[in-house]
């Protein structure tokens, strides 16, 4: 039992290590790399290596030389050719101890005259993976020629050692370095033995940036890169969208999630888009638990090989690795979660997870099931025909459901390090919602009930290949079948008034196939050029039928089809100017066609080219200052069932419409992140969106009912700055304060007969604090929140103050197999602001609750492990053949 639970810790720190490598560490191997350098600083030519191939190159001032310069021009050659040709006659060489780290060191260190071998394990003689051994003179520690990194069991070993006094330096993020002196007698043929054991470093874990150059947060051109287990590490974060709304800057609103200082942003997983609708790829990320979580990428402008354009969030989820895994693994983790609010609910999970030498295999399963409460009240005057009619309306709403999340995901690696993707999710709901109003109407009162359940599912079927050669190409079809029953019934408050109903039955059917192919060259001189192209076919079907009192109801009753066609063709370069300065610029050309058949004839939505441009300069003029200059463009689309010609009365004063004329929406931005020791970050921005599309109420002049309908706006824009702030208070806490203010402006010279043009100045201030409560047992805190103040638009809208301060504690057990969650959200329920309308005749007043006030105690369990124990003797050699 003792061995196996030795093999379950040894899986778990293998996915916490590889914070060590961050990205270098799975992309690296034998990736073929292009460079051309003429008389170039030899330090500068490393710095290219290290940046196309992923390799982490250490050597030391002292050994190489600012002034020694070389000239190489290789095309698609390995790492180690490469250094080969670049080190002749130079009077270096290299050593390659791991897939992830080569050390640049003088010839005359490199001898195969002894070894040295061991493990370095924990207190709890527990086997510490990926830790630095590194073997310097004991009469001057600036030189060392000798460096390794442990493997999965701890075990290392030093090869070539010279005779000599040595002093061995043993160090991992969490750990308090340990040294020891050696010697080799120069009559000596027996290999040294060195076991270490390090010792737990309380203060460092809580410092937000960890030794070696792998911080918390790194910049990479375009790119801001969060590792997560080490920004979680005081976290009580149990899946992937939960940690995406930990990241600086992500905000969560209304359910959606959004990232400050951006017009939208697109969610992507491993780097690839999805055809699934936003809610279905948000209920994959739930299913997906956090210890699955690498790294996460912000980008607010992607460059156009993402196949998406503007803001991006890159969840990225760890992979196998073909070199490093020297046995296969099986491993997975279990969660429970029971949680309440004004009713309880729950979700369970269990993901599965293979890593091969060449193959992973990721299956996981979730399920979800709860009921839902909220209540609206709304107040209003009504002019209609020169009378102004009071209404007061009082609603309230029950909605149960159940859903389960099915995903299979396959990532295989061939012998050319060509590699596949294939992944499948499946997502079925079904739900049932009631609800009850009460209309008063200037003293007539009208009661309302209304009804709606039917089940919906999702297929998503998704297949990507990496070519050694840099192609990337895939395609991804999703399935969407939806089936609703609706029923309204209006009654006033008089016996011997009649009932009326309303019934609908809802149908949506949408297929929508997606193919890329991207192609990149690395030239001379650090240029590369991207090219592209991507395609987007849909098609859909939206059908209602409608009875009103028992007979067709033709103004609600529609059977439409749509077809959509977006071809997208993009060219792109890249240039590294030197190790400070890089660029990234690339035009896209977007032709995008709608037509929509309804009742026999055809209409054209859209037939139109726009373009969009995208430009990223990254700036580090000095080691802690960086500069991320960037423009994005992009555009989105309304919605299939917003488009269609659907009525649905959701009392007997409100009632929405669908906008067949509804047109995409432009988003174009600019801005600057300046970052101040890779943790405090400036960013001044601008968002322009002609077309912006929202949906807004407006009391008609006709008749005593509110419409509310999707449309377009002139144009909507914000100005703003943001500001992120990381902090300690004392040794135990660990805190980050993110600020943001927008002056907002949005127009509209087509609304209805009272166009808006309407500005405003808002700030949200969020904070963060990671408390670190003891460490025997393991317990953590962690307290967040923000404030966003009152003044903020949505068209003829005024909105209220709003916030969210949460809370959390976390205890870790069973050697951090196990955690016990105990969770409140939305403490003071204030996160929807109330919203208000005063505007040239228009007046309601809108509070809404909703149930977001939450309290939940959650379980999680990690398993795993390596081959049965009597299959690891194959893995003797790394004791020297002993």
């Amino acid at each position: 039992m003792q061995h196996t639970n030795t093999q379950y810790l040894r899986t778990i720190l293998l996915l916490i290590t590889l914070l060590f490598f961050l990205t270098a560490g799975l992309q690296s191997q034998t990736v073929p790399v292009s460079i051309s350098a003429t008389n170039a600083s030899v330090k500068d030519v490393f710095a290219e290596v290290q940046q196309k191939s992923g390799y982490r190159i250490l050597y030391n001032d002292e050994i190489v030389p600012d002034d020694l310069r070389v000239s190489i021009h290789a095309k698609s050659k390995p790492v180690k050719e490469i250094l080969d040709t670049l080190l002749q006659n130079t009077g270096l060489t290299f050593v390659m101890p791991s897939d992830e780290l080569i050390i640049i060191t003088k010839s005359e260190y490199v001898q195969d005259e002894q070894e040295i071998f061991g493990t370095v394990t924990d207190e709890n003689d527990e086997p510490v993976p990926y830790a630095n051994v590194v073997l310097y003179l004991s009469n001057d520690t600036t030189q060392f020629g000798y460096g390794i990194v442990t493997d999965y069991d701890g075990y290392y070993k030093l090869s070539g050692v010279k005779p000599g006094d040595y002093r061995l330096r043993i160090s991992f993020m969490g750990y308090k370095t340990a040294y020891t002196d050696l010697s080799i007698p120069a009559d000596s043929r027996e290999p040294v033995i060195c076991n270490c054991i390090l010792e737990k470093d309380i203060t460092l874990l809580q410092e937000l940036v960890v030794e070696a150059d792998h911080p918390v947060m790194k910049v990479d051109r375009e790119k801001i890169i969060y590792h997560i287990p080490a920004l979680l590490m005081n976290n009580p974060v149990t899946n992937a969208y939960e940690a995406i709304k930990e990241i600086p800057g992500v905000m969560e609103q209304d359910g959606l999630l959004s990232l400050i200082g951006t017009s939208g942003m697109t969610i992507l997983l491993n780097g690839q888009k999805s055809s699934m609708p936003y809610e279905q790829l948000m209920e994959t990320l739930r299913g997906i638990p956090v210890s699955r979580v690498e790294n996460i990428e912000v980008m607010y402008s992607a460059p156009p090989q993402y196949n998406v354009r503007g803001a991006v969030i890159n969840v990225v989820l760890k992979q196998a690795s073909d070199d490093n895994t020297e046995q296969d693994i099986w491993q997975g983790e279990a969660a429970t979660e029971y949680r309440q609010r004004y009713y309880a609910d729950g979700n369970a999970r269990v993901n599965l997870l293979y890593l091969g030498k060449h193959t992973s295999v990721d299956a996981s399963y979730s399920y979800r099931n709860g009921k839902r409460f909220n209540s609206e009240d709304l107040t209003a005057a009504h002019t209609l025909q020169g009378t102004v009619y009071d209404i007061l309306q009082r609603s309230e709403g029950r909605s149960n459901g159940r859903n389960h999340n099915t995903r299979l995901a396959l990532q295989h690696t061939l012998e050319n390090k060509d590699k596949v993707d294939i992944a499948y999710t499946g997502i079925f709901d079904n739900g049932k919602s009631d609800r009850i109003a009460s209309t008063d109407i200037s003293g007539i009162i009208t009661d309302t009930k209304i009804g709606a359940d039917g089940p919906s599912s999702t297929h998503n079927i998704k297949a990507d290949y990496t070519a050694h050669f840099e192609l990337n190409a895939g395609a991804d079809y999703t399935s969407f079948s939806d089936k609703s029953d609706h029923f309204l019934q209006n009654r006033l408050r008089n016996p011997s008034s009649p009932t009326e109903e309303l019934i609908y039955q809802s149908r949506q059917k949408i297929d929508r196939i997606m193919f890329y192919a991207n192609r990149s060259h690395s030239l001379k001189n650090s240029w590369g050029i991207d090219y592209g192209l991507h395609y987007s076919g849909v098609r859909v079907k939206n059908r209602s039928d409608a009875l009103k009192d028992g007979v067709e109801y033709d103004e609600a009753t529609f059977d439409t089809r749509q077809q959509e066609h977006i071809w997208n063709i993009f060219a792109g370069f890249s240039k590294t100017f030197t190790d400070k300065l890089s660029a990234q610029a690339s035009i896209a050309a977007e032709y995008y066609n709608a037509k929509e058949i309804s009742k026999g004839t055809q209409k054209e939505l859209w037939n139109d080219v726009a373009w969009f441009p995208t430009v990223n300069i990254s700036y580090r003029p000095a080691q802690l200052h960086i500069f991320q200059f960037s423009v994005s463009s992009d555009k989105q689309y309304p919605s299939y069932w917003n488009m269609s010609p659907n009525i649905f009365y959701f009392s007997a004063y409100g009632v929405t419409y669908g906008n067949p004329y509804l047109r995409p929406q432009r988003n174009y931005s600019v801005g600057l992140t300046y970052i101040f020791r890779q943790k405090y970050v400036i960013r001044p921005y601008m968002n322009y969106i002609p077309g912006y599309f929202a949906q807004l109420p407006y009391q008609s002049p006709h008749e005593l009912r509110q419409e509310f309908v999707e449309q377009n706006y002139t144009y909507r824009r914000n100005i703003g700055l943001m500001g992120v702030i990381p902090f300690n208070i004392g040794k135990r806490i660990s805190s980050r304060f993110i600020a943001n203010g927008m002056y907002w402006r949005e127009k509209d010279d087509e609304f209805f007969d009272i166009p808006f043009d309407r500005r405003a100045v808002v700030g949200i201030f969020q904070m963060n604090h990671d408390i670190s409560l003891a460490s025997k047992p393991d317990l953590k805190m962690n307290i967040s929140g923000y404030v966003s103040t009152p003044g903020a638009i949505q068209g003829i809208y005024d909105l209220g103050a709003s916030g969210n301060l949460s809370g959390a504690l976390t205890w870790t057990f069973q050697k951090d197999r196990a955690r016990l969650i105990l969770k409140a959200d939305d403490i003071f329920n204030t996160r929807l602001p109330a919203a208000s309308i005063d505007y040239k005749g228009q007046k309601s007043n809108l509070k809404v609750f909703q149930d977001t006030r939450l309290v939940s105690f959650s379980f999680v369990y990690r398993f795993g492990g390596y081959k049965e124990p009597e299959r690891k003797e194959v893995d003797t050699s790394r004791f020297g053949g002993l």
